[in-house]
């Protein structure tokens, strides 16, 4: 997989070859250890932690029920196995570690993260067969990491071999006991896992309804990730790159269900599960959470066909217990009809098209093609029942992103759902009806969920906008932004991007004297860093961020800043810009990656 500024990866299609592993399983090569971070490595007594570490060549089996072992470098506790991730350190805050690192690779390693905090963190160089003492002192709880190379690179341009010297570093709050989860994610290749497994060999969890459940999340791959939590918010409790780690105070916490981790980043995050049923959280990049590896051998959403089914950094959530027991009868549903048809572009490209009726107000068009699908418009606290009827050749499951309902109707075939009720995938000819009941107003998405990637790049996805009871949409003051891809693509330099379907889009006309609106999706493949901007001539001009993930903003976050926004995929977010901002004219909306380049200008015209 080839990697590219600003973190984009470029999608592989279906050429992919199969994941080939660096050594078969040999005599003079140990099994490496999987691990679920529970057990803090090292011996803790009278503010001291004592660790001693070997890092060595091993066979690591990601895909243990699929593949033979990978041979890479790992860490582990002298006198027990190597493992993947490496081994957690743990400790209260205020502890001293000492530490003695064993090299028996063949090259120099070079070790980060073991180090002060908070202070200045120099790497450590430990010779091929030497060993190296290392002390340092936790004097500050967070979240953090240590990782190693043997080829003196930065962490995202570390080699296969060595993508997985790594592992997570926690410090408790005095007196704090240890009731949170910690998730390392890597990547080696096309391979991505959390704690050292690959979907569908990922750990499974389970919680009751009404639990509050803590994550931190550890980014040691070279790529950014778009985290996303199926079927409930989380909140966003603190952020930092491993070395530190910032807290947010309450009023400053975002609530979401996309957060995106960029590499060497970590988070902490906060959730409840309201209703029992099957759930996920994964990666929206597409080459994340798919079969990549061309195995084609398992089904990771009990489909029958492996072009259904996820991999990579996926966890499945198990939620037992009571939830909400009101469910409407269909007779007090709107009843919507989504109709999802093929549709031949360019005379070669088959692309897919989304038809919608039934819906509060007519459905919107975003632009004069097929894609992205028209904007959905519901109302908040108006029960629906969408029947999703399929005409394409191929099965196909919808979610509704960001929206919080029963698990049955989440869109994820094969798992979605609970024991004796499980998610059906949409065949062929055949309807699906999903039953919810928007709870926030907001800008949500909805979208395919069978990991056939053309399906996805092709136009299987659209806005899906809920107001509040009494509201309309208004496209004059309300305005769509979808950044999305239109038709498949094989690599990076051919990628479609459009705009509202359109390639560039055309000049936004805005009304002058009121406030406007700007919904911006990014339902791309796998583009995790999209910015927009819109400017008068070269600088921003401001604009109040209102909505994340359909979420309304709290008003401590609402100040009017520069009207610049990186926008991951599978995120929304929603800003508001003020009658007085548009006096500056000209103004201009522009998209750019993450590395500064732009991919298109539009003009935004006040009349």
């Amino acid at each position: 997989m080839t990697h590219h500024v600003g973190g984009t990866v470029a999608l592989v299609m279906l050429v992919l070859a199969p994941l080939v592993p660096v050594a078969q399983r040999g005599a003079s090569s140990p099994l490496i250890e999987t691990h679920d971070n529970l057990r803090p490595a090292g011996r803790l007594a009278g503010g001291r932690l004592t660790l001693s570490m070997k890092a060595g060549l091993g066979l690591w089996s990601p895909t243990a029920s699929r593949s033979p072992g990978i041979e890479v470098a790992a860490f582990g506790e002298d006198g027990g196995a190597l493992q993947i991730p490496s081994p957690l350190v743990r400790v209260p805050q205020g502890t001293t570690v000492t530490a003695r690192i064993h090299n028996t690779l063949s090259s120099a390693l070079e070790v980060h993260g073991l180090c002060d905090r908070p202070g200045s963190c120099e790497p450590v160089t430990i010779a091929t067969g030497a060993s190296r003492d290392v002390s340092f002192t936790l004097n500050v709880a967070g979240t953090f990491h240590y990782w190693a190379t043997t080829v003196a690179v930065t962490l995202d341009a570390r080699p296969d071999i060595d993508s997985q010297l790594g592992g997570a570093i926690v410090v408790d709050p005095p007196g704090a006991l240890a009731s949170d989860r910690v998730f390392v994610m890597g990547i080696l290749d096309r391979l991505s896992v959390i704690n050292g497994r690959s979907w569908p060999d990922t750990e499974r969890l389970a919680y009751t309804t009404g639990e509050t459940v803590h994550w931190r999340v550890v980014n040691l791959s070279a790529s950014p990730h778009a985290m996303h939590l199926h079927g409930f918010y989380f909140r966003v409790n603190s952020t930092g790159d491993g070395v530190r780690d910032r807290t947010y105070a309450v009023e400053e916490r975002r609530t979401g269900v996309t957060e995106q981790v960029p590499p060497g980043g970590v988070m902490t995050m906060t959730w409840v599960p309201e209703r029992a049923g099957n759930w996920l959280f994964h990666c929206h990049m597409l080459v994340h959470m798919m079969d990549v590896t061309g195995a084609g051998t398992h089904v990771a959403h009990g489909a029958a066909d492996p072009s259904a089914g996820m991999a990579g950094l996926v966890l499945g959530v198990t939620v037992s217990g009571d939830g909400p027991t009101a469910v409407a009868p269909d007779a007090a549903r709107r009843r919507i009809t989504m109709r999802l048809d093929p549709d031949a572009r360019a005379g070669t490209t088959t692309g897919y098209k989304v038809g919608i009726e039934g819906t509060r107000q007519a459905p919107v068009s975003t632009g004069p093609g097929a894609v992205p699908g028209p904007v959905m418009v519901l109302t908040r606290g108006e029960p629906v029942a969408v029947d999703i009827s399929n005409h394409l050749s191929d099965r196909t499951a919808i979610h509704w992103h960001g929206i919080e309902l029963e698990s049955y109707d989440d869109g994820v075939p094969g798992f979605g759902g609970q024991a004796g009720s499980i998610t059906p995938a949409i065949e062929p000819g055949t309807t699906f009806t999903a039953r919810f009941t928007p709870s926030r107003a907001g800008t949500f998405i909805y979208h395919t969920h069978w990991h056939d990637p053309g399906q996805l790049t092709g136009g299987v996805y659209g806005p899906l906008i809920v107001v509040e009871p009494g509201e309309t949409f208004d496209p004059v003051t309300d305005h769509v932004v979808v950044l999305g891809l239109d038709g498949p693509y094989r690599d990076l330099p051919d990628e479609p991007f459009a705009v509202n379907g359109q390639r560039p889009p055309e000049p936004m006309v805005l009304t002058a004297g009121v406030t406007h609106r700007f919904r911006f999706i990014n339902i791309t493949a796998d583009n995790v860093a999209l910015t927009v901007q819109l400017a008068s001539r070269f600088d921003p001009v401001r604009w109040s961020l209102v909505g994340k993930d359909g979420a309304e903003t709290p008003a401590a976050q609402r100040a009017p800043k520069p009207a610049r926004q990186l926008v991951s995929v599978g995120e929304t977010y929603d800003f508001e810009v003020t009658a007085e901002t548009l006096l500056a004219q000209p103004l201009w909306m522009e998209l750019r990656r993450g590395s500064g380049e732009i991919l298109m200008q539009w003009a935004v015209v006040v009349r």
